[in-house]
């Protein structure tokens, strides 16, 4: 029989975090998942069948979170929902928790504890390196790993971030992501127009000011370039307005939100795929992100940055270009090379398929992730 185990969600998984889906989708257990709702932290509000682990009435849960925050986070509310969350473990026989993000980890320590369940908690990105995050979570984090059976990275370089905050080195599986192959295939892009493409939120670690100003750089040597923005948040706006202060408005289309066929047709349209990822003056920092091993398997080259997860995946000059943080000149140079020779263009779209196909799959994501679950489950027995 499949064992039972608990995914803990911070909210129901976004457009964006298509890593959370593959979790609940496509691990080989029988899954009970847990989420909370906005601007309620990282209590898991609602159990697997979808029913509150305290009370569904939201001034309710407002009301207990205040209380909680006053109290360290481990106050009137925290005990009720870990009471039902015991009961629930209890009840349904869950062998192992999984907590995706380190904080939402923090809060199922206790109840792990209760119940003898082994903790796996999975980090992604902002958990490792915001530094209000950090700030807040700092000392939890340590003694989290100290109780946690398996701590789960997806880049080498957020491994070491957590080894940094405590974690213990034999407890740490580097578990990088992997596209959806459902949605991302290979095309040869030889013939495509030039073209750039961006996927992901429009915020702070994504950079989009330095990509349209390096495009509008492209733009004064190849006035029919054009560029595909894919997403939306915070920033988006703004952007449009820069862009209208460059004289590239014209040239982007700004498309907002959009589906995995939409994003999956996109990259058989265009050149090459555009991601200026940086670390945020809020420390915010990316894992490695999905967006470019999608863009890989499709056959795209990369122009990115040497940041985080990034500089494992892309092999510069072989799968595509990156840059320094901030230096959008640079990245308007390689953008120009890519510009001008679809050949060269297409032949790295094709090593990094190949590299995504060798060692970057979902099928090796998630067997990685089910078989540190099942390491834990056997452990305990």
């Amino acid at each position: 029989m499949k064992p039972n185990i608990a995914i803990v969600t911070p909210l129901q998984p976004t457009y964006s975090e298509t890593f959370l889906k593959a979790h609940l989708e496509r691990l080989p257990f029988h899954v009970h998942h847990f989420y909370g709702l906005p601007k309620m932290g990282y209590h898991p509000i609602y159990d697997g069948a979808g029913k509150p682990l305290s009370s569904d009435q939201k001034w309710f849960n407002y009301l207990e979170t205040g209380i909680d925050n006053l109290l360290g986070e481990t106050g009137w509310g925290y005990t009720l929902r870990k009471k039902a969350m015991v009961k629930y473990f209890k009840d349904h026989q869950i062998a192992a928790v999984l907590a995706e993000y380190g904080p939402t980890g923090t809060y199922l320590m206790d109840a792990c504890a209760e119940t003898q369940i082994p903790l796996l908690v999975h980090y992604h990105g902002r958990d490792a390196y915001h530094y209000k995050t950090l700030q807040r979570f700092g000392l939890k984090y340590r003694k989290m790993f100290a109780f946690a059976e398996t701590i789960l990275p997806v880049s080498t370089d957020m491994q070491q971030q957590l080894i940094n905050l405590g974690a213990k080195e034999d407890q740490l599986v580097l578990n990088p992501y992997g596209p959806n192959p459902n949605y991302f295939s290979f095309k040869d892009i030889s013939l495509n127009p030039p073209l750039f493409l961006t996927v992901g939120r429009f915020t702070a670690k994504k950079a989009p000011h330095h990509t349209i100003r390096a495009f509008a750089k492209v733009v004064e040597k190849i006035p029919h370039a054009q560029m595909l923005m894919l997403g939306d948040g915070e920033l988006w706006e703004e952007s449009k307005q820069l862009a209208k202060e460059l004289g590239v408005y014209e040239h982007i289309d700004f498309a907002g939100p959009c589906t995995p066929e939409q994003i999956a047709a996109a990259h058989h349209q265009v050149r090459a795929f555009v991601q200026h990822s940086v670390r945020a003056t809020d420390g915010d920092s990316e894992g490695t992100p999905v967006a470019i091993l999608e863009a890989m398997r499709s056959g795209l080259p990369v122009i990115s940055t040497r940041h985080a997860g990034i500089k494992d995946v892309v092999l510069e000059d072989e799968t595509g270009f990156l840059v320094d943080e901030g230096n959008w000149e640079g990245m308007a140079a390689a953008m120009l090379i890519l510009a001008k020779d679809s050949t060269l263009a297409a032949e790295m779209g094709k090593k990094g398929h190949d590299r995504v196909e060798a060692h970057y799959t979902m099928e090796q994501h998630i067997q990685r992730l089910a078989d540190a679950i099942q390491k834990t489950i056997r452990k305990k027995k």
